[in-house]
Formats: structure tokens, C-alpha cells, sequence
């Protein structure tokens, strides 16, 4: 459950237990003999040391006898003397310690209750000295500093609550002392240190609040007689498994500890905890099966175990529980079927079984559960048909069953939810047509339905007879057909209409064009034509339009400008002609502009370059003339500037200079003439394309263009260049694709890419001057007769450059291929993909930040040399990692060429990235495991690893290697294997990350080296210290230390080895001295107590590792072997 439930539980806790604090012990002892003037004194000490401010907000009337001044009472068995004062909400300022003391001097004061005020500073110490102090409240203020230990002096106290404050330090151990205490509350502070162990033995206390601090260390035992009713501990830093001893705590009605790094198995404790109301443990690291106890627990309301590492099936028994109202397991990895017993829980309103791997179809007894308002079973493996029971659930208000296997159709009585408000079914496999009764549902606010089989027309009454009208609605990749419903905004609060990727025919509906109230519009890939509606709402706020691959003709409406929020306009691949209305440049929140694929005509206009957020502007394929403007070529922010298949003329803008953050350039199939200005050597980030061939350029190839290092593609055909290709080219080390062919060029080709124009011949054509650098001299395309060139060419390129490179080609062809296509032999357009964003679903670089709060230190979860990655979560359970790496460094599109390339279940997804501001952003899937690392030698306790599961860890990051060694063409070495660079899932699944340093070998390449060392210490292969050769032998050493680490569990350079040892060499060392020591004695001591067979194979893994550590490369097996090794060590 989130924390607003919490604090709003919390909150209500406190108020109840204020309004009994009357009966909190036994009778007060008896009063001292009144003095109304020292009452008055003290209270008027109070008043006037308090900020000349806050003194008019305490109204007291001092014409009045005290007893009546407003928060005060008297004891009614001794008038006039003060036993509660009660000033809380009145804004009161100042510092605490000033004004404060002075109400110590009331000698009968039980209660002092100074809450929901503004004071600050440090607590006074001389409260504690009011020693018939009661209840002391001083939550909701501004204080700071510790906690003052003398509070505990009092014998007296039995309530006190410093909540809501700023207060820093441990909790102090004088706590014992407060043997009457019945309530603690410390929450929302900053406190740090371990939970006294003190606290629990307090023989009084029912109520512990200590949740939202900085709190670390483990629950220690609860004694026999524990008293404790409500305890929270929610939102620390706690770890550890949670105590037996709990069990003790048999009056424990409510139990919060989620949003900690609590873990291991869930003690089976709660058959005797049987007044429990409330247990939140969610947002932790617990692992195995949910603890059958759980079914016993006749009085427990709210159950949210999610968020954590549970597997196994939900107990067949949980309809027992049957007071439970909120039931939350989203977020484990669950299996089996959801039992039937659920329908028993005829108090159910809110269940979340989402994100687990349950299967199974949906049990029909969940139409039992009459109260359900909430249903969330999305991101599971459900199949069948939609049960007609689930209808109905006349109270529920949300049904989440997106990303299943559901199949059939949507049954007929949905009509009947007469509650129901969101209604989420994409990513199925539904079929059939939207049934008409769902414009029954008069509370219809969001639908979605993106992503199955569905057909049909949509039902033309969609969102009439809505209260308040349809906010969302997403058809997305089906097979609509018909015209687009003209009511769907007949409420006014349409705010997301994403119904792209079907078949819609007819206009544009008027009616959508003037729907105020749109955010969202994507209307792509459908067969709707016509005009734009000259009726497009003025006050329209639309961020996002997407009208791409439609119909539609006539002219752009200049009134497009004036959608000032619009951050996407794609109205690519229609027929729109005309010219470039010049209003766009007044969308100053642009970020991406697609218009390509039209009849456009005319002049860029330069007002686009008042778009100074654009980062993407695509033109290409019109029939644009013209110039390019050079405003459009300052643009700061602009990182794809694509203008390919149009008429340009003039010359290439000098001032591209300016576009540092500029990633691609595609100009190509235009009239532009001149030469290729030498500043374009100075876009030191571009690497996607630079894209100049079918235009009229002359003079020679700007020996500049040897700075772009971290370029793929480059196309410089026909045209009109001379001169010889300067030697500096050779530094484009980052090549994938070149193409210089029909030009006037001459001279040798660059070494580096040799290779290249074996695998790609006719990019290299029709220069017949070019020539290749042999052992023997230079050898030019004239000089070979015709009969047979072209194969007597690329023989020769084959020779120069050591090896058959057509196989090792098929990687980088692939790569190109989503990129490239031919236009007509042998010329080459390179089209423009938008890899600047190219996020998983709606995700944005703008949710990004929001959720990292803007990168924040909070959300970071590691750091390595060449990026940060920060855990993000979108949503109820959408949790990705993003890693920001410096575009400066060849980091960044190294790894992003290599991980759109490889697929496999051992090597971490990536599902998006995204470019801004110089830095790159990879989006992966989130690994709640941590790393290897983590898992061997950080987690309190230390995490148990059988042998099936260290088994299984070696033989997961083994066959990922030996992917990349043996099937990835062309070879991968990773170079920086290592347990912080092997991620875990919540099942302990291997998967290897960080590409930040790999090398891709190409043709195998025998002669590739390095210049440093590479990696990490105490993985790094012996050899790379003497030799500058790369092999993937190196990647194999590496892999055996981590198998040495994963059977030790001692670090590679462990402190209890002697100095300049690392494992490898004390491993080695142990096994010589086999006639003092068993090889048992370097293994980790959890595999001494495993069965023999067991131990035995441990063995034989060390012995794989020893062989994988050889000081000889030679001597290595490969990660082919190995991995044939480990299978048959699995039995």
C-alpha cells in the first residue's frame, strides 16, 4: 500500500488514540494545592517569549480566569490548577527551547499538547524535568537536532509524539526508562542507527510509530510478553529477516514494514498473531512461498506482500481470510492458477494479483466477490475467455487484465458494471467486435483496448451517454474499420485518443478537431483522407498529434501554429502539398517535427528555427527548393536534421558547426552544389548518419571528417568529389556502412575500410581511380581488365585485408538494415530512424525525470566507470533501470549497437533509449535482484545458494558468453566480466550488463589489440598486462574467477588474503596443500553441509574454474566447453 494509505491510517490512529488519552493508565496522583498565579505567570512567560508574530494567534483573554482561557483546563478536584494545555493549529512559531520551559512551572500539568504548530529549533531537555507530564505532543512542528535523552526521565509519560518534524541522531537507549509508555511516535523524521532493543521490552507499549526515517539494522527479538498493538516501521532502511519472535507479539493488531530491505523467507509466525487487522510488508526483498499461516487470520483486513521476490502459488485457503478488503501480491513471481477461494472473500474491494506468472484461466467464482471496486491481474500469463461472472461486479470501478493471454470476445453483459470507470484489456488476444453495451457504462471514463485481434466498427454511441464523458480511449493495432465515432468527446474531458494502427476510414471528424480538452492525438496508419478541419480548437492544449501514414491531402492549416503546448507534430506520409505554413516556428515546445513523405513545395521557411527545443525535424521526401536556412542550422538543441528527397539547392550551411548536439545529418538526393565545409569535422557527437550522396557536390573530402570517430553510416555518392581521399578517414573507427561510389575520387582507401568494401562492393563503383595499398604496392580498379573486375576486386580487398570478411559483415548489414535502402543502383539513401527517442510505450524523457526527480542521488542504484543507473518506476509496478552515459565517451554507442544486436535470455534487455544534452540514456529491463556482487557478499543475513541455484547462476552468464564468443557475428568480447556486472533477477536469473568497454572482433580479426589494460582488478587475464593481443580467452579468465567468487564467496582480492594475492593464486595455492587442508576447506561454508553428490559437483565446478584461470590463454577451454561442461554437471 502506498504511503499516502499510510500516513491517512496513521493519522486516524492518532486522532482516536488522542481522543481516549483520558484512560491511557491508572489515576493521576493527587493534585498540589492550586496557585492561579503562578499559572498565569507561566503561561504569560509562554506567551511573551513567543515571536511578537505568533502572539496575536493564541487568544487568550487574560480578563478571564485561566481555567477559561482558550486550551486550557483545570482539574476539576483542584480548581485552578492547569492539567492539560492544548494550543495545537495555531501556526505558533519560534524556537522551541525559548518558550517551552516556561510551561514547566505548572506544577499540574498532565498533558501539553503544542502539535501542528511552526516551532523550530532543538527539542528543550527541560521538558523532561515536567515530571507529571503525561502526554507530550509535539508532532507536526519544525524542530531539528537528536532527541534529548532527558524526555525519558519522566516516570509519568505515557504518550508522546515528536512525529512530523526534522529531528536527526539515533534513538536513545534512555527510552527504557519510560516504563509507562503506551505510545511512541517518531515517524516522518530523519532519525538514523538501529532500533534500540530496549524499545520492545517496554512492558507498556501498544502503539510504535517509526516509519519515514533513515533507520537501519534488523528487527531484534520481541520478548514473550510483548504488548505491542500497532507497530510501524514502514519506509527505512531496515534489513534482515524478520524475527520468529514476533510471534510473540499476540495483541498485534496492524504491522507495517514495507519500503525497507527486509528479506529471506517469511517466517511462518501468523497462526499466532490472530488479531492482526493490518500486515504491510510489501516493497521488500522476500523470497520463497507465502507462508500458509496466512489463511488463519480471520480478523486481517488489508494483506500487501507486494513488491517482493515471493514464488510458488497463492494459498489455496486465502478465502479463510474473510475480513480481508485489500489484498495486494502485484510484483512477486507467482505461479498456478488464482485458487477459487478468492470468491469467498465477499468483503474483497481492492485485489492486485498484476505482474506475477500465474496461469490458468479467470476463475468465474470472482463474480462471488460483490464487493470488488478495484481489480488489477494485468502482466500474467492468463489465458481463456473473459468469464460472463465477472459482469457481475456491479460496485467495481477498475479492471485491469492488460498484457494476458485472454482470448474470445468481450462478453456482452460488461453492461452491467454500472461502476465500472477504467476498463484496461490491451496486449490479449481478444477477438470479435466492442460489444454496443458498453455505452451502458455511464461511468466510462478509460478504455483500453490497444493491441488484439478486435474488429468491426466502433460503436458510434462510444462516450455519449458517459457522465462526464470518456478521458481515454486506445484502440492501437487492431482492426477497426468504419468512420471514427463523432461522440467520443461529447463530454468535454477527452483527454488521450490514441486509435492508430487500424483501419478508419472517412474525415476527420469536426467534432474531435474541436475538442478542447485533447492532449493526446494519434491517429496514424489508418485510411482516413481529406482536409484538416479548418475548425481545430484554438484553446486546444494537444501536446502530441500523430496523424503519419494516413490519406490526407489539401494544404498544412497555418492554424496548427497556434497549438502552443505541441511538443510532436508527425504528419508524415500523407499527401499534403503546398508550402510549409511559416506559423510553425511559433511552436516554441516543439521537440519533434515529422512532415516527410508529402507533395509539400516551396521554401524552407526560416522560422522554424524559432523552435528552439526542436531536437528531430524531418522534410525529407517533398518537393522543397530552395536553401537550407541557416537558422535551422544554429539550432542549439537539434540532434536529426533530415532534409533527404527534396530539390534543395545552394550550398551545405557553414554554421552546422553549431549544432553540437547534432547526431545525424541526412541531406542527401537534393541540387546542392559547392563543397562539403570543413566545420562538419566539427560535430564531435554525430554518429547515426551523415547522409550527403545524389547531390552536386565538387572538391575534395574534408580531411576534418576523420574526427567523426563515432560515426556508423557515411554516403557520399554520387557527386561530383575529387582529389584523393585524405589518409585521416582511417580514424572513423566506428564505421558500419560507406559509401563514396560514382565520384571523381582517386588515390588509396583507407586501411580500415578495406573490409568494408569487400562485404560492399558497389559502394565502392565507378571510381576508377581508386586504388587498395598491398604488400607490393598500390593496386587500382583501371589497372584490372574489365572481364571480371568486380571479382577480381573484391578478391583483392579480401587478400589486403587478411580474411574472408563477407561473414563478418552480416552484423553490421543487419544494423543497416532498418536504417538503409536502396534507391536505385548503385546509390544509396540512408533513411533516418529516430533513435534520439525511441522509448517503451508512452514513455518520455519528461517521465523520466519526473520519476528520478529530475536524476535525483535518491534513485540511483549504480555507478560504474562509464554511467549511472537510476531505477525508475511508471506507474503500479513499472520499473525500469535507465543509465545516463556521457555521449563525449565511445561508451554510449558502443553499447547501443551492441545490445540492439544481441538477443538472449542471459544478457540484459534493453527496451529504449533517448539522447539529451550531450548524454545518452539506455532504458533496461529492471533486475531486482541486484548484482552478484550484492548477493555474495552485501545482503544481512547472507543469501542461501544451493547448489541448483549456483548451478544455475554459473551456467546462465556461461552460455551468454559463450553467445557472444561463438554466435554473434561478428564476435563480442566483453572485456569487463565481473559478479557487479552480472544483474539478478527476483529468481536469481543471470543476465550480464555493462557493454560500456566490449570490442566487437570483426572477421576475426587476429590481429585486433589493445593499447591498455583493460578491466577490473582481479579479473583482468594475466596476459593482458604483457600482451596487446585481444582474444576471448581474456572474457573466459574472467568467467573463472566469478565462478571462484561464486563457490568462495570471498572478493577477488579479499583483505584475508596476504598481500599482492588475489583468489586465483590462494585457490591454487590451497589445492597444493593437499596433505594438511581438503579442497572442501576453500568453499564456501554453507556447501559443507550439502549432500555428497553435491559437494562433489562443487568440486568439479572448482576445477572448471581453475582450468578457466590458466595462466597460458591456450590452456583456457572455451566458453563453448564450458558451457557443454556445466550441462553435464546438471543432473
Amino acid at each position: 500500500m502506498s504511503s499516502l494509505h499510510h500516513s491517512l491510517l496513521l493519522n486516524i490512529i492518532i486522532t482516536l488514540f488522542a481522543s481516549m488519552s483520558p484512560s491511557l493508565s491508572s489515576s493521576p496522583p493527587p493534585l498540589p494545592p492550586p496557585s492561579s498565579n503562578v499559572s498565569a505567570s507561566s503561561l504569560l512567560s509562554f506567551l511573551h517569549s513567543l515571536p511578537k508574530s505568533s502572539q496575536p494567534l493564541l487568544p487568550w483573554n487574560q480578563s478571564l480566569p485561566t481555567c477559561r482561557w482558550a486550551g486550557v483546563s483545570c482539574a476539576s478536584r483542584s480548581p485552578g490548577a492547569i492539567s492539560s494545555l492544548n494550543i495545537s493549529g495555531l501556526a505558533l512559531a519560534g524556537p522551541l527551547a525559548a518558550s517551552a520551559p516556561h510551561l514547566c512551572r505548572l506544577p499540574s500539568l498532565l498533558s501539553l499538547d503544542l502539535s501542528l504548530n511552526r516551532f523550530s529549533g532543538p527539542i528543550p531537555p527541560q521538558l523532561g524535568a515536567c515530571s507529571r507530564l503525561r502526554i507530550l505532543l509535539l508532532d507536526g512542528n519544525l524542530l531539528s537536532g537528536s532527541i534529548p535523552p532527558e524526555l525519558f526521565r519522566s516516570k509519568s509519560l505515557v504518550k508522546l509524539n515528536l512525529g512530523d518534524n526534522a529531528l536527526s541522531g539515533s534513538i536513545p537507549p534512555e527510552v527504557r526508562s519510560s516504563t509507562k509508555l503506551e505510545y511512541l511516535g517518531l515517524y516522518q523524521n530523519s532519525l538514523n542507527g538501529e532500533i534500540p532493543e530496549q524499545l520492545f521490552l517496554l512492558p507498556n507499549l501498544k502503539y510504535l510509530y517509526l516509519n519515514t526515517n533513515n533507520l537501519s539494522g534488523r528487527l531484534l527479538g520481541f520478548p514473550a510478553d510483548c504488548s505491542i498493538s500497532e507497530l510501524y516501521v514502514h519506509e527505512n532502511m531496515l534489513s534482515g529477516e524478520l524475527p520468529h519472535s514476533l510471534i510473540n507479539c499476540r495483541n498485534l493488531t496492524s504491522f507495517s514494514a514495507s519500503y525497507n530491505g527486509f528479506g529471506g523467507i517469511l517466517p511462518d509466525v501468523f497462526s499466532g498473531l490472530r488479531r492482526l487487522e493490518a500486515l504491510y510488508l510489501d516493497d521488500n526483498n522476500f523470497v520463497g512461498e507465502l507462508p500458509r499461516s496466512i489463511e488463519s487470520l480471520e480478523n486481517l483486513q488489508v494483506l500487501d506482500l507486494s513488491g517482493n521476490g515471493f514464488n510458488g502459488t497463492i494459498p489455496e485457503g486465502i478465502g479463510r481470510c474473510r475480513s480481508l478488503i485489500t489484498l495486494s501480491l502485484w510484483g512477486n513471481r507467482l505461479t498456478g492458477p488464482i485458487p477459487p477461494s478468492i470468491g469467498d472473500l465477499r468483503n474483497l474491494e481492492y485485489l492486485y494479483l498484476g505482474q506475477n506468472l500465474l496461469v490458468g484461466s479467470l476463475p468465474p467464482e470472482l463474480g462471488k466477490c460483490s464487493s470488488l471496486v478495484e481489480l488489477g491481474l494485468q502482466e500474467n500469463l492468463i489465458g481463456g475467455s473473459i468469464p460472463p461472472e465477472i459482469c457481475d461486479l456491479k460496485n467495481l470501478e477498475s479492471l485491469y487484465i492488460f498484457k494476458n493471454q485472454l482470448e474470445g470476445t468481450i462478453p456482452r453483459d460488461v453492461g452491467k458494471m454500472s461502476s465500472l470507470v477504467s476498463l484496461q484489456l490491451y496486449n490479449n488476444s481478444l477477438s470479435g467486435e466492442i460489444p454496443a453495451e458498453i455505452t451502458f457504462l455511464r461511468q466510462l471514463s478509460s478504455l483500453a483496448l490497444a493491441f488484439n485481434n478486435l474488429t468491426g466498427e466502433v460503436p458510434p454511441a462510444l462516450g455519449k451517454s458517459t457522465v462526464g464523458g470518456l478521458v481515454m480511449l486506445d484502440l492501437t493495432g487492431n482492426d477497426f474499420y468504419g468512420p471514427i465515432p463523432t461522440d467520443l468527446c461529447s463530454g468535454g474531458n477527452l483527454t488521450v485518443l490514441v486509435i492508430g494502427r487500424n483501419r478508419f476510414n472517412g474525415s476527420f471528424p469536426v467534432e474531435i478537431a474541436g475538442c478542447a480538452s485533447l492532449r493526446r492525438l494519434i491517429l496514424s496508419h489508418n485510411c482516413l483522407q481529406g482536409n484538416i478541419p479548418g475548425n481545430l480548437s484554438l484553446k486546444l492544449g494537444t501536446s502530441y498529434l500523430d496523424l503519419s501514414s494516413n490519406l490526407f491531402d489539401g494544404s498544412i492549416p497555418p492554424l496548427l501554429g497556434s497549438w502552443h503546448n505541441l511538443s510532436m507534430l508527425d504528419i508524415s506520409n500523407n499527401s499534403f502539398s503546398g508550402p510549409l505554413p511559416p506559423e510553425l516556428g511559433n511552436l516554441r515546445n516543439l521537440q519533434t517535427l515529422r512532415i516527410s513523405s508529402n507533395r509539400l513545395t516551396g521554401s524552407i521557411p526560416s522560422e522554424l528555427g524559432n523552435c528552439t527545443k526542436l531536437l528531430l525535424l524531418d522534410l525529407s521526401e517533398n518537393q522543397l527548393s530552395g536553401s537550407i536556412p541557416v537558422e535551422i542550422a544554429t539550432s542549439e538543441k537539434l540532434q536529426s536534421l533530415i532534409l533527404s528527397g527534396n530539390k534543395l539547392e545552394g550550398r551545405i550551411p557553414d554554421s552546422f558547426t553549431s549544432l553540437q548536439g547534432l547526431l545525424e545529418l541526412q541531406l542527401g538526393n537534393n541540387m546542392l552544389d559547392g563543397t562539403i565545409p570543413y566545420s562538419l569535422g566539427n560535430l564531435r557527437y554525430i554518429y547515426l548518419a551523415l547522409n550527403l550522396s545524389n547531390n552536386r557536390l565538387t572538391g575534395q573530402i574534408p580531411a576534418s571528417l576523420g574526427n567523426l570517430d563515432k560515426l556508423l553510416m557515411l554516403d557520399l555518392s554520387n557527386n561530383s568529389l575529387s582529389g584523393q581521399i585524405p589518409s585521416q578517414l582511417n580514424n572513423m573507427n566506428s564505421l558500419s556502412f560507406v559509401n563514396i561510389s560514382c565520384n571523381q575520387l582517386s588515390g588509396n582507401l583507407p586501411t580500415s575500410w578495406v573490409k568494408l568494401l569487400a562485404s560492399s562492393p558497389d559502394s565502392f563503383s565507378g571510381i576508377p581511380d581508386l586504388c587498395l595499398l598491398g604488400k607490393d604496392g598500390s593496386y587500382c580498379q583501371k589497372e584490372i581488365k574489365q572481364h571480371g573486375h568486380r571479382t577480381r576486386w573484391v578478391l583483392l580487398a579480401a587478400v589486403v585485408s587478411g580474411v574472408v570478411l563477407l561473414v563478418a559483415g552480416l552484423c553490421a548489414i543487419n544494423y543497416l538494415a532498418v536504417r538503409a535502402h536502396r534507391l536505385s543502383a548503385p546509390h544509396v539513401l540512408i533513411h533516418s530512424v529516430d533513435l534520439t527517442e525511441d522509448l517503451p510505450g508512452d514513455l518520455t524523457y519528461e517521465d523520466i525525470l519526473r520519476a528520478t526527480e529530475e536524476l535525483s542521488e535518491k534513485y540511483v542504484v549504480g555507478r560504474g566507470r562509464h554511467g549511472i543507473v537510476y531505477r525508475t518506476m511508471f506507474g503500479i509496478g513499472k520499473c525500469w533501470a535507465v543509465k545516463k552515459l556521457d555521449l563525449s565517451e565511445s561508451s554510449f554507442s558502443l553499447e547501443m549497437k551492441i545490445l540492439s544486436l544481441v538477443k538472449h535470455r542471459n544478457i540484459v534487455r534493453m527496451a529504449g533509449y533517448c539522447i539529451r544534452d550531450g548524454f545518452g540514456f539506455i532504458i533496461y529491463e529492471y533486475m531486482s535482484g541486484g548484482t552478484l556482487f550484492e548477493v555474495l557478499h552485501q545482503r544481512t543475513p547472507q543469501v542461501a545458494l544451493d547448489w541448483k541455484t549456483r548451478h544455475h547462476i554459473a551456467l546462465g552468464i556461461a552460455q551468454a558468453l559463450s553467445y557472444l564468443h561463438h554466435d554473434c557475428v561478428p564476435q563480442i568480447i566483453h572485456r569487463d566480466v565481473k559478479s557487479n556486472n552480472i544483474l539478478m533477477d527476483s529468481e536469481l536469473e543471470a543476465k550480464i550488463g555493462d557493454f560500456g568497454m566490449a570490442k566487437m572482433i570483426k572477421n576475426s580479426d587476429v590481429s585486433s589489440t589493445i593499447s591498455s589494460i583493460i578491466g577490473t582488478l582481479g579479473y583482468i587475464a594475466p596476459e593482458n598486462g604483457y600482451s596487446t593481443r585481444l582474444t576471448e580467452k581474456s572474457d573466459v579468465y574472467s568467467y573463472g574467477v566469478v565462478l571462484l567468487e561464486l563457490l568462495c564467496r570471498k572478493l577477488p582480492v579479499d583483505p584475508s588474503f596476504e598481500d599482492g594475492v588475489d583468489i586465483v593464486q590462494w585457490i591454487k595455492s590451497n589445492l597444493q596443500k593437499f596433505d594438511e587442508c581438503s579442497p572442501l576447506d576453500c568453499l564456501d561454508e554453507e556447501i559443507w553441509y550439502w549432500v555428497e553428490d553435491e559437494k562433489a559437483k562443487a568440486l568439479k565446478l572448482m576445477d572448471l574454474a581453475v582450468s578457466c584461470t590458466q595462466w597460458a590463454c591456450e590452456a583456457r577451454p572455451s566458453m563453448r566447453e564450458v558451457v557443454g561442461i556445466l550441462l553435464k554437471l546438471e543432473g
